[in-house]
């Protein structure tokens, strides 16, 4: 043991270490432990700094993944609402021009429907109401009011008084001859 020191001294001495006396206080194992100690606080200090390091170094890898998975979400949602907003729209439209199809020939029938009745009456000459007096072959009247009030301009061209008295006037040769 002797020359165990004496070797251990040697080396202390040319790397410049304090080499523990004899008259130390403190024994050899002792100050082992304690310098094993703290290596030990030193490498758990160490390691957990890393661990803190490597969490939150996770930390921050796993939100920008989150964000970027939210982000992707999102555009993917917004797409397939854009989707099936145009899809709606589209159908809409189509159903709307179905019914405006579907209202144009409703109305289109009835207009031809009312326009062959009216074609079918007679209107007042005078004030355009329909007309239930037929004067001649293209004047009637409403009333008889209407009647009498149009005569004065109806006379002059009035057929019915030309073709009575065209047939007056035939008859009268007939029965002379």
């Amino acid at each position: 043991m002797a020359g165990e020191q004496k070797c251990s001294s040697d080396f202390d001495q040319e790397n410049n270490f304090q080499t523990p006396s004899d008259d130390m206080s403190e024994p050899v194992d002792d100050r082992t432990k304690r310098m094993v100690a703290e290596l030990q606080k030193h490498w758990i200090t160490e390691y957990h700094n890393s661990r803190e390091r490597a969490l939150v170094e996770l930390t921050e890898k796993l939100h920008q993944e989150f964000l970027s998975d939210q982000q992707k979400i999102r555009s993917e949602l917004l797409q397939q609402f854009k989707d099936e907003l145009e899809h709606t729209r589209t159908d809409l439209e189509s159903k709307y021009r179905d019914q405006l199809k579907s209202e144009n020939a409703k109305l289109t029938e009835k207009h031809r429907r009312e326009m062959s009745d009216a074609k079918k009456k007679q209107w007042c000459c005078q004030c355009e109401n329909e007309a239930i007096y037929h004067c001649c072959w293209n004047t009637a009247y409403c009333s008889v009011e209407c009647q009498q009030t149009h005569w004065q301009s109806h006379r002059k061209l009035c057929r019915r008084k030309k073709t009575a008295a065209a047939t007056t006037a035939q008859t009268s040769t007939t029965t002379a001859t």
